[in-house]
């Protein structure tokens, strides 16, 4: 299945997406072997190539690996909902190495929408237990994906149930505003830094919805 995790609303923009760039799918196979005629797939399919390139999804950074603690497939760190690490007391994660999930269950991505609000959430409750009063748990706000389709666009979608929102060109020019603007955090402005680092909003959702 294409784009498990972004679910069922942004799948047609994305399928749409492979198509007009032309990139033919073949679910349900692996990589067998490379070699310098090309590749071979698991069920025997033979693709002559000059050049492989063979993209893998993303893991956590291994110093994850570090703790020990139980982590999920991609690597990243077992928490609770405030995102200390479970079983390691006094060691928090963050961004992509903690293994949270939204308040209805679902697991988080390894994305910068996701990343982000968990790094925010984990340094507030750092915060917290050091002055003792109580975390904040995990809760993403706005919850929203916004995926890069290279030359073909962009698919922006909202809430837990992946509404999608804007597709194409609009959303590709809100991709790039959180890539170029909204990701980074404000320079020698120490009431702006802590504005930014609020942990009760990721990004300007009024600047969104007027899009």
């Amino acid at each position: 299945m294409v784009g498990p995790e972004l679910g069922e609303g942004p799948r047609p923009h994305i399928l749409a997406a492979l198509d007009a760039l032309s990139v033919q799918r073949r679910l349900g196979v692996s990589l067998a072997a490379v070699d310098e005629t090309g590749a071979r797939l698991s069920d025997g399919t033979e693709l002559v190539a000059d050049t492989v390139v063979w993209t893998a999804g993303m893991l956590a950074s291994p110093l994850a690996a570090q703790i020990p603690a139980g982590r999920d497939r991609l690597g990243r760190l077992e928490v609770d909902d405030c995102l200390p690490v479970v079983s390691v007391p006094g060691v928090y994660a963050a961004g992509d190495t903690a293994a949270a999930t939204a308040p209805d269950g679902y697991p988080v991505m390894q994305s910068c929408q996701h990343a982000m609000p968990r790094g925010k959430f984990a340094g507030h409750n750092v915060a917290a237990d050091l002055l003792g009063v109580p975390p904040a748990p995990f809760d993403p706000n706005p919850y929203v994906t916004c995926l890069d389709l290279g030359s073909a666009g962009a698919v922006y979608s909202t809430g837990r149930e992946r509404t999608v929102e804007l597709v194409e060109q609009e959303a590709k020019n809100l991709k790039r505003t959180i890539n170029a603007e909204w990701i980074y955090p404000p320079l020698d402005d120490a009431e702006e830094i802590l504005a930014k680092a609020d942990h009760v909003s990721t990004f300007p959702t009024d600047r969104i919805a007027r899009r």
